[in-house]
């Protein structure tokens, strides 16, 4: 379609209207009102990006594994974008970078019963052909390779590396934590952060706890922050 307020918005519309099947894509041209990660908005040049959801549905996934759909975002776009000839990493909470840059977000929101997932709507905005970023630190497949890309092309890449990735969520979530931690950007390097606790100090990630957490090492202390409580510098 071509243009909506979110595809996670319109997704949850037609789901609260029983009119969304399991694996079913909602594409955009356009979102008036797209979202990121801490309220941030997803800004995006009209046709020149993939602004998508997909619907899943699980199996009795326990809201104690929530971070494994996100590893699995992850991992499926990474793995998406490395095989169009791109080293993507995902940059701690939902971000997908290349050399530190970002190239994509990831936005994942769950319907809950109880203590169970009982499916997920995934929103994943990844850069194709857009070339200017103004005021933004950002880049595009186009602009790192040079050459416009098919985004339809693009989407079946991606498609592809989720449905290979899927069976993992639930039957082997060690193996995507594995995987995950093998694209995490930063990960046993020395960087500086910020905190409203330390100020700016310099630490090393050694990966993400099952809370979502980022596991940070300081003055040989593993130290836990949640998404409002630490910042990249």
């Amino acid at each position: 379609m071509n243009c909506i307020d979110s595809t996670n918005n319109y997704t949850a519309k037609l789901l609260n209207e029983q009119k969304v099947e399991f694996g079913q894509v909602i594409l955009a041209d356009e979102q008036t009102e797209g979202r990121g990660q801490r309220d941030a908005v997803w800004v995006s040049e009209v046709g020149k990006n993939l602004l998508f959801s997909v619907y899943i549905t699980l199996d009795n996934l326990s809201v104690t594994n929530q971070l494994t759909l996100m590893q699995y975002t992850a991992i499926s776009v990474c793995s998406a974008l490395n095989d169009l000839g791109l080293n993507a990493q995902v940059k701690w909470p939902n971000d997908l970078v290349v050399d530190g840059v970002k190239i994509g977000g990831i936005l994942i929101e769950n319907q809950i019963q109880g203590n169970h997932i009982l499916s997920s709507i995934i929103g994943i905005g990844l850069n194709v052909n857009q070339m200017v970023f103004t005021d933004l630190d950002a880049t595009s497949i186009k602009a790192q390779l040079g050459i416009d890309q098919n985004r339809i092309d693009v989407l079946a890449v991606v498609l592809n590396q989720l449905n290979l990735f899927f069976p993992l969520i639930q039957f082997d979530a060690s193996e995507l934590n594995r995987i995950y931690l093998t694209h995490l950007y930063l990960l046993d390097k020395k960087s500086k952060f910020h905190s409203e606790t330390l100020g700016e100090f310099e630490g090393e990630i050694k990966g993400v706890d099952p809370f979502g957490k980022l596991c940070v090492n300081f003055n040989n202390q593993e130290l836990r922050f949640n998404v409002r409580e630490i910042k990249f510098l």
